[in-house]
């Protein structure tokens, strides 16, 4: 995983949850490993089928929204921590610390913790 994937993988998670393209959403999705993990900033930890199912009804769901990748750290060559902002109409609206692990070139898990 590299600093082009992070901002790639958030790239196709703008353009599903700011313009509802399916395209996007499913490029998004076929990043993750199928044991994939995500613990959220308010701590629930969600398996790819549910984080799948939470993002299907999401599409479109937030005009103007930009995410933005910042201070990417490698920390191991499978590990990797990064500043995340949300913008909606350039004005931050979520910031959060995120530790991401991969495997065999898939999203093994993410811990997101809540900055701000």
């Amino acid at each position: 995983m590299n600093e082009d994937f992070l901002i790639r993988h958030h790239e196709h998670l703008t353009a599903w949850l700011r313009d509802g393209e399916a395209d996007r959403l499913d490029a998004f999705l076929r990043a993750h490993h199928e044991t994939f993990t995500l613990v959220t900033t308010e701590g629930a930890v969600l398996g790819l089928e549910t984080l799948r199912h939470a993002l299907r009804g999401a599409g479109g769901s937030r005009p103007g929204l930009s995410i933005r990748i910042e201070d990417i750290t490698r920390i191991t060559s499978e590990v990797y921590r990064f500043l995340e902002r949300h913008l909606v109409d350039d004005s931050v609206v979520d910031e959060r610390v995120v530790t991401a692990v991969m495997e065999d070139g898939s999203l093994l898990s993410v811990q997101e913790t809540a900055r701000g």
